[in-house]
């Protein structure tokens, strides 16, 4: 059995890290050059919220459901609820919630590009079908240092791996490593839960000695302890662009007081 991310999509994690996506991307933008986005797993793309899986752990209605009907105030948090709102018109609570190579779709512009890694096959094809013009590699996303550098010399390369492995950490540091060595200019952006606050701490503190450039570290949890479901994760964001964090700061408060969560960033 493989990951499946219908049970979880528009969940507390996917808000915050999506939201976090629109930003560094909106600020790679602000350049006329065009840029590159890597996405090492990214999933099928687009899910459904009505089905039976979604309804089964019903995480979207603590995430999504809660910005719905919100008039946010952050420009961030205002185009990420736009686009999320484009692909459920008219829709009294979201039915549909997109993966972030469909956002990162929607940002890029016509000479930005768009690669994307997914190994399972049935999930590759329905990604194909959401995503006709990104590029396509069926491997595992641990591979995708190969496709460094891009030919932009600019970019974001999404790490967004499933945590099925137990040394799903140590395997997300050495593609950094890796990727980083190949790409020295790019931003990369590892999320990962926050179950074991020691083993995340550990790779991030291994990020940025090893890595040598800028790391943020970009925490939220939303206190659902005892539930039995992740309540907590980060996004640590490697070279991050000048004045995100800023940006960042602003959009995690306000998101936070949406989500009735607790926020962290530190610079490592």
């Amino acid at each position: 059995m493989h990951y499946r991310h219908h049970y979880h999509a528009g969940n507390f994690a996917d808000v915050f890290k999506h939201v976090l996506l629109v930003a560094l991307l909106q600020a790679l933008s602000r350049k006329d050059k065009p840029w590159c986005y890597l996405d090492t797993h990214a999933g099928a793309g687009r899910y459904e919220l009505d089905c039976s899986e979604a309804d089964r752990t019903g995480e979207w209605r603590d995430g999504i459901g809660r910005l719905w009907h919100a008039a946010p105030k952050d420009p961030v948090l205002s185009r990420y609820l736009e686009l999320i709102r484009s692909i459920n018109p008219s829709a009294e609570l979201p039915r549909r919630y997109p993966g972030s190579p469909w956002l990162a779709a929607q940002l890029a512009r016509p000479e930005d590009r768009l690669i994307v890694c997914e190994r399972v096959s049935a999930v590759a094809q329905t990604l194909s079908e959401v995503l006709p013009t990104a590029e396509l590699h069926r491997r595992d996303g641990y591979e995708a240092h190969a496709l460094l550098p891009p030919h932009e010399k600019r970019g974001l390369v999404l790490v967004d791996p499933p945590f099925e492995r137990v040394d799903e950490f140590d395997a997300a540091t050495e593609f950094l490593q890796r990727a980083g060595a190949r790409f020295a200019g790019g931003i990369y952006a590892l999320w990962y839960p926050l179950k074991n606050r020691h083993a995340a701490g550990r790779c991030v503190r291994r990020l940025a000695r090893d890595d040598g450039r800028p790391v943020l570290n970009l925490l939220i949890d939303n206190g659902a302890r005892g539930t039995g479901r992740m309540h907590a994760c980060g996004l640590a964001v490697v070279n991050p662009p000048f004045g995100f964090e800023a940006v960042a700061r602003s959009v995690l408060q306000e998101l936070a007081a949406s989500l009735d969560a607790r926020v962290e960033i530190a610079s490592i």
